[in-house]
């Protein structure tokens, strides 16, 4: 890989001595450790950090970074816990939907006042947005992602579909699931499509179908029950009375890990997933033949709501000791520490340049898919509402109970969450 391209920057120990862009000198043979916190525990994700680190760590011997992996449910508590002890890591890679929300509440440090504003264009620039909080910048844009249909290319030829024309739209899975699902018995062996399989989520289809469980992209004022949200639930529903709750309860407790989850496996031939997930085929099936297209709509045609994304910032928790190295380590990490990243794991990265690193065409294909994709942002007042929606979906989907009604519930749980936050902001 070429590591100087122009505009890359480059923090060596010099940078970090008197020629730091950010105007701090650490005297020489005078070492601090870094505290680095991430969730990146597995077997395919931590050689690569372990790999960004020892860069850093080679190029910069008096700022020495240390990784400690924290699961990715706990990281976000662990880390506020942290800041309110007094004791934080230096630097933490966190999701990139809820920076606003702690710079909102000062658990994160201001970027801005450090310098950061000048590597602005390093970034593209709906990315770097993730991080800005009333005009200053909180957050460093690490990686995103973008979700698309996986399928698999042999059950499609054993049914006599043709994999060079993979569904469009809604009716198009429909369809092409009746030919795909295989019985043994009363008992489903293959489950063409579901689509609460894969990582895309009942409010992925909402956005699917043009449509949000709020009533603006704020996600300031809940609109659980809207019109298109119990449309979709319906059809989610439809999918499972199809197979039928009990089939498709037990079918999905089969899913093992690694080559044996859903798709791997050959147990479901078509699913929505991270376009992360091509690393994992790669990995643990690398025979697998496969495809990837953009998430069919209602319609078959595509649009910005049409796919989902999240990702992860850097920030740097309030507190710190070391505030201008852990940005300097920061910046390290979004730009070379992300072109390691996006070559080796698959990922969408915030660095522009990182971008060039992989020219793997169904990588390419995930570019493209980015135009589809809604990166949302938290729910300031309730940024725990998604417990309600997933307690209405999973009432409907296993206990038949009626979508309207369970949304209805739904809305009044997360009207209660939202007055809450508001009373607890004022």
């Amino acid at each position: 890989m070429n590591w100087k391209k122009a505009g890359l920057l480059t923090l060596t120990l010099a940078g970090l001595m008197g020629a730091s862009p950010f105007g701090f000198s650490q005297a020489q043979g005078q070492q601090i450790t870094l505290q680095f916190w991430g969730h990146w525990l597995s077997e395919q994700r931590r050689p690569t950090i372990t790999r960004i680190v020892n860069t850093w760590n080679a190029k910069n011997p008096n700022v020495k970074v240390e990784y400690t992996g924290v699961p990715f449910d706990q990281i976000i508590n662990k880390t506020l816990a942290s800041v309110a002890a007094g004791n934080p890591p230096d630097v933490v890679v966190i999701d990139i939907r809820t920076t606003r929300l702690r710079a909102a509440k000062g658990q994160n440090t201001n970027l801005s006042a450090l310098g950061v504003d000048s590597k602005k264009n390093l970034y593209f620039p709906n990315l770097w947005a993730t991080g800005t909080y009333k005009g200053q910048q909180y957050g460093l844009p690490f990686n995103t992602d973008t979700r698309v249909l996986y399928y698999n290319k042999k059950a499609f030829r054993e049914v006599g579909l043709d994999p060079t024309r993979p569904p469009k739209t809604w009716a198009d899975l429909w369809n092409y699931a009746l030919k795909l699902d295989k019985k043994e018995g009363n008992r489903y062996t293959r489950m063409g499509f579901h689509p609460l399989f894969g990582d895309f989520g009942y409010e992925g289809w909402v956005g699917n179908a043009k449509g949000l469980l709020f009533k603006d992209a704020d996600y300031d004022e809940p609109a659980i029950n809207n019109p298109t949200a119990v449309k979709v639930l319906e059809w989610v529903k439809r999918w499972t009375d199809k197979y039928g709750t009990a089939q498709y309860a037990a079918f999905r407790a089969s899913f093992g890990g690694g080559a044996q989850d859903e798709f791997m496996s050959g147990k479901v031939p078509m699913v929505v997933r991270n376009g992360n997930y091509i690393a994992t085929i790669a990995r643990n099936a690398p025979d697998l033949e496969y495809g990837i297209v953009p998430v069919p709509t209602e319609d078959g045609q595509q649009h910005p709501y049409a796919s989902w994304g999240g990702g992860f910032n850097v920030e740097i928790p309030k507190g710190t000791k070391y505030p201008k190295e852990a940005l300097a380590f920061a910046i390290f990490l979004t730009t070379e520490g992300a072109k390691y990243w996006t070559a080796e794991q698959k990922d969408l990265p915030g660095y522009r340049l990182a971008q060039l690193e992989n020219k793997d065409p169904l990588f390419l294909q995930l570019v493209n898919n980015m135009k589809y994709t809604f990166v949302a942002p938290t729910a300031a007042y309730a940024p725990t509402y998604g417990t309600a929606v997933e307690k209405a979906v999973q009432d409907v989907v296993l206990q038949g109970r009626d979508p309207k009604a369970a949304l209805d519930e739904a809305q009044q749980t997360v009207m209660k969450m939202v007055e809450q936050g508001k009373r607890e902001t004022q």
